[in-house]
């Protein structure tokens, strides 16, 4: 073959990126049509000879399965969204699609003043189109309530595209085309608090979005937590129109059709059966992959690169980085120092997760869906939890009762001082608050992931912009995974795909 690229980074991402380099068809859509292949079929490319290091000593990054109670349960994620539908057609394409399942349940509850209260139905991100269905939610206050209803008096001035971080590209627009790069850009917090108030924010909003992302809507860009969301608001006077807007443009089901895809989608045994078949598939198709093999120099030869492994040194034609911000920027910092600065300079958060059992007998009747939020504005540890045996009923056994509890986001580094037991001690106290029973559990297990979550502060569309202009005459370089912008399954295997066409597009004669 003669050419080598090297994927730095084993996770979703890099394992995606691998496999578009080996020549296997791209699963994304957005990368399908990059490289002309919009039916997906495989077709010979250039050929190169593909290496795989990851530093740690398995694959899969923040995914993880193991057992607890003598059952497989995800100890990272435990399901994806089908609205990107890649992480579906790659378990397909891999031959583990029968294994996929959609939860027993998926509705949820966020904590308001001391109970668990169901979330209203039609929320978009979070964000609320139905005020009729927020009101018998009662998660806001009356005053609260009366609040968001200002809103459709749409007494504001017109959202603007460059305070969400976005280029106008309306052909009425009035902004600057460069409007990005002009002005600054305005938290999710700051663009609806002043809409919708900001009990409803802290109440609603932030739970989710925040939770999803491990931080606070106060310091997170919309364009990137929630592109549909940020694109449809641009020229808009009224939040609630514009989600209402979506909501009637968005498709929707009939109850009756079975045939329709869930929006979420876990796998019997674990998320991490996709790893393995990933890795299967890697090594059917003579990618050299290798664990416990972390790079701790990356230079350049001209067109080429070298690399110093655990193992040696692997000179390579063309580099997939396919890790964190702040390793890419260790590795960048002599060849591109402008990218490094940037990408060195995305914040991280850190998370815990406590997962619990009880005998069912010991644990009075969870409230109805698959667990609940809590706002920051609670102070409590506990940001989640998930009642994983109603969830994902083969995770428990017989006669046993699983929850899994989240906690830490961006700003709050409690459970990160705490020792394990001294953790389960403060989920437990909280647990019983919020829920009302006293027995203690029967097992408890700790994972945690530090610096997990990558922060997306106003500015990071621009951030990752400038990080790629800096890079940009690296020759056959390409840069992947979610510090670029949106975390999960499908993202990351979008972002991982997309850094392989574009490396393979440049190894073309």
């Amino acid at each position: 073959m003669g050419r080598v690229v090297a994927v730095v980074g084993g996770g979703i991402s890099g394992l995606a990126a691998a496999r578009v380099l080996a020549g296997a068809p791209p699963v994304s859509t957005e990368c399908r049509s990059l490289m002309g292949n919009s039916d997906g079929d495989e077709r010979p490319g250039p050929q190169v000879e593909v290496v795989v290091l990851e530093a740690d000593d398995r694959f899969g990054g923040k995914i993880l399965s193991g057992e607890f109670r003598g059952r497989s349960i995800d100890f990272g994620p435990d399901n994806f969204l089908t609205r990107n539908p890649s992480a579906a057609v790659m378990c397909e394409r891999l031959g583990i699609g029968d294994d996929l399942v959609a939860p027993a349940t998926s509705s949820a509850s966020v904590v308001a003043r001391g109970r668990l209260r169901p979330l209203p139905a039609g929320l978009i991100l979070g964000l609320p189109p139905d005020l009729v269905a927020l009101a018998r939610s009662r998660i806001v206050s009356g005053r609260g309530l009366a609040r968001a209803a200002l809103d459709l008096l749409a007494l504001r001035s017109p959202i603007q595209a460059s305070s969400l971080g976005l280029v106008d590209e309306s052909p009425n627009s009035r902004e600057s085309p460069n409007s990005r790069t002009n002005g600054p850009e305005w938290s999710t917090a700051s663009i609806l608090q002043r809409r919708l108030g900001r009990e409803l924010v802290e109440r609603l909003v932030d739970p989710l979005l925040g939770g999803i992302n491990a931080g606070g809507t106060d310091q997170l860009s919309l364009a990137v937590v929630a592109p549909q969301v940020a694109r449809a608001l641009v020229g808009h006077r009224s939040v609630t129109l514009a989600l209402r807007q979506i909501a009637r443009s968005t498709p929707r089901r009939p109850a009756s059709d079975k045939a329709a895809r869930p929006f979420f989608l876990g796998m019997r045994g674990g998320l991490g059966h996709l790893v393995d078949a990933l890795v299967a598939d890697l090594e059917e198709r003579a990618v050299k992959v290798q664990t416990a093999s972390p790079v701790a120099a990356l230079r350049r030869l001209g067109d080429r690169y070298e690399l110093d492994t655990s193992k040696g040194t692997l000179v390579a034609d063309g580099v997939v980085l396919a890790t964190p911000g702040y390793v890419a920027a260790r590795l960048l910092v002599d060849e591109a120092p402008a990218a490094a600065a940037e990408l060195g300079s995305i914040p991280h958060s850190s998370v815990a997760l406590v997962t619990l059992a009880w005998p069912s007998a010991a644990v009075p009747a969870l409230s109805r869906g698959s667990g609940f939020l809590v706002p920051r504005c609670e102070g409590m540890i506990i940001t989640g939890c998930t009642f994983l045996s109603s969830k994902w009923p083969h995770s428990a056994a017989p006669g046993e009762v699983l929850i899994r509890v989240s906690t830490g986001r961006y700003g709050d580094e409690r459970p990160s001082s705490m020792p394990d037991e001294e953790l389960i001690d403060k989920v437990l106290g909280e647990l019983r608050e919020l829920i009302g029973f006293s027995a203690p559990p029967n097992a408890s297990l700790v994972q945690r992931w530090p610096r997990a979550f990558p922060q997306y502060l106003p500015g990071h569309l621009r951030k990752i912009e400038r990080a790629r202009a800096a890079f940009a005459e690296l020759p056959r370089f390409g840069l992947a995974g979610p510090s670029l912008g949106g975390i999960g399954i499908p993202a990351c295997l979008t972002s991982g795909e997309r850094a392989a066409a574009e490396v393979l597009d440049r190894l073309r004669p």
